[in-house]
């Protein structure tokens, strides 16, 4: 009965040998194919890196052509005002003189109403 036990333990254990080696044949492909996917990724990742980089480059090129139209739309929006202001500021200037000259002629008009009145003329 012991030789009989120890057969039946020896192909139980052989069983779970050969279920175990399977197994591991198993685990072995499943890593392979790992392999292959991240060698395949690997090289995805190098053709996105490459056209982040063209996109980088195309955003830049982008941005500079944007900088130098924002930079002649300030100077001619400058030269505008620059001519708005000595527009006005020529106008304000003869307005002053103008509202000078009234009331100078407005002072001596009463200044002369007032040497009239007290008989200096």
């Amino acid at each position: 009965m012991a030789a009989a036990m120890a057969v039946m333990t020896d192909q139980l254990l052989d069983s779970r040998v050969a279920r175990l080696e399977s197994d591991v044949t198993h685990i072995r492909s499943d890593i392979a194919d790992m392999k292959v996917d991240i060698r395949e990724l690997r090289s995805g990742l190098a053709d996105v890196r490459e056209q982040i980089g063209g996109l980088r480059a195309h955003v830049q090129e982008q941005i500079g052509g944007l900088h130098a139209h924002v930079q002649t739309q300030v100077g001619g929006l400058r030269a505008s005002v620059d001519l708005k202001l000595a527009n006005l500021d020529h106008k304000l200037t003869r307005g002053i003189a103008s509202t000078r000259i009234w009331m100078l002629l407005q002072s001596a008009a009463i200044l002369g109403v007032m040497a009239r009145a007290f008989g200096w003329l």
